[in-house]
């Protein structure tokens, strides 16, 4: 019989796990789920990818700036990749590409643009400008505490899930970002104020509208279409004294100004554009604008209840002959360069009538553009 001390279920030795410590027996490691290098990663890719996809846009409008901003998108999807392996120096590479974007961002946007078509204005900030200052100043505030602390604090490097789901979770999302009001309204020079040419807008009227309004409603579009038909081709607007503006534009036709007259709440006698089906001198008149200048808050007289039909544009295009137009799409081009003309601070409401008998427009009475022209 063996001694109780050499038992096998007794042994005399010390136990590995009392005398021992805990760290001495093997485990599984645990993979972090967040850790600051993940943060920094996600945050500066997703700035690079926001970038990347209003850059295009911007590009339309000013095309240095659209290619300005690409870069800067690369450099930011770069600086996070960097960050997956490095250490200082993707940090200090990562606060170059979010630091100076930002103050590009904060000084055009109090100050204006210092040079450029754009020279002076102060475009409003759009919702996805605010996401871009603040995912910058919290990216800014990492690095910096990261540079700071140490590396050390980042974690170690490498492709682990940490690292790796902020950019699968971003990389799920881009479809559904790229097709959002955010980046659409970022990718223009007038933010949210802007008008979607590329499309039709339903501007019909409303249903809201009271018996009586509805008929003086009536009352006021049959006016318009008298007053259009009273130049029922092009070449007696231009015998009138209207000048032609721009080329002919999708979605407008020929479109011609009587002149500089900048009036607010303009009366229904009174358009301060026509538009024609083509240059020639036979072209039909196809529909009516009128513009508002330099108003805080759209017209309410000259249509009843159609206030909110009325857009803003807060850009203008100045030409030689003492002309001042909407800066509209279509019409101006991005930089005015379709009319010959230059970018000025002023601001208008804007709205187009299809009254036309033949011309009348299935996107809508006040629709911005027509899908036949």
């Amino acid at each position: 019989m063996l001694p109780i001390g050499n038992h096998p279920l007794h042994p005399t030795g010390p136990s590995p796990i009392r005398a021992g410590r805990l760290d001495d027996v093997p485990s599984s490691r645990n993979t972090a789920v967040v850790s600051p290098r993940g943060v920094l990663i996600g945050l500066l890719a997703a700035l690079g990818t926001i970038h990347l996809l209003v850059a295009p846009g911007r590009a339309h409008d000013w095309q240095w700036e659209g290619a300005g901003l690409a870069t800067i998108g690369v450099l930011q999807i770069g600086s996070g990749l960097g960050a997956l392996v490095g250490g200082r120096r993707a940090l200090l590479t990562g606060s170059v590409a979010t630091v100076v974007p930002l103050a590009l961002l904060v000084f055009t946007r109090t100050y204006g643009y210092p040079f450029g078509p754009f020279d002076g204005v102060s475009p409003t900030l759009t919702s996805l400008e605010y996401v871009v200052i603040v995912a910058s100043v919290l990216s800014s505030a990492l690095i910096g505490g990261l540079l700071l602390a140490g590396t050390e604090v980042l974690g170690p490097p490498g492709v682990r899930f940490d690292t790796v789901a902020p950019l699968a979770v971003l990389a799920a999302a881009v479809p559904g970002i790229a097709v959002s009001g955010w980046i659409d309204d970022a990718s223009y020079f007038a933010g949210e104020q802007h008008v979607h040419s590329s499309t039709p807008m339903s501007m019909s009227i409303p249903t809201s509208l009271s018996p009586d309004d509805r008929t003086e409603l009536g009352r006021q579009l049959v006016e318009v279409r008298s007053v259009a038909l009273s130049r029922p081709t092009l070449a007696d607007a231009l015998e009138d004294g209207w000048t032609p503006v721009g080329p002919v534009a999708s979605g407008t036709g020929q479109m011609v100004v009587r002149s500089a007259d900048e009036t607010s709440d303009p009366g229904i006698d009174a358009p301060f554009a026509l538009m024609y089906l083509s240059a020639e001198s036979d072209a039909p008149i196809v529909g009516v604008q009128y513009t508002a200048w330099e108003m805080s808050d759209p017209p309410t007289d000259t249509f009843v209840g159609q206030a909110s039909m009325w857009h803003l544009h807060p850009t203008a295009c100045g030409i030689d002959n003492d002309l001042v137009v909407p800066m509209d799409e279509p019409i101006t081009g991005g930089r005015c360069e379709l009319v010959d003309g230059s970018l000025v601070d002023r601001s208008s409401f804007m709205l187009r009538v299809w009254v036309v008998p033949g011309w009348e427009n299935p996107a809508g009475t006040f629709a911005h553009t027509h899908p036949a022209l």
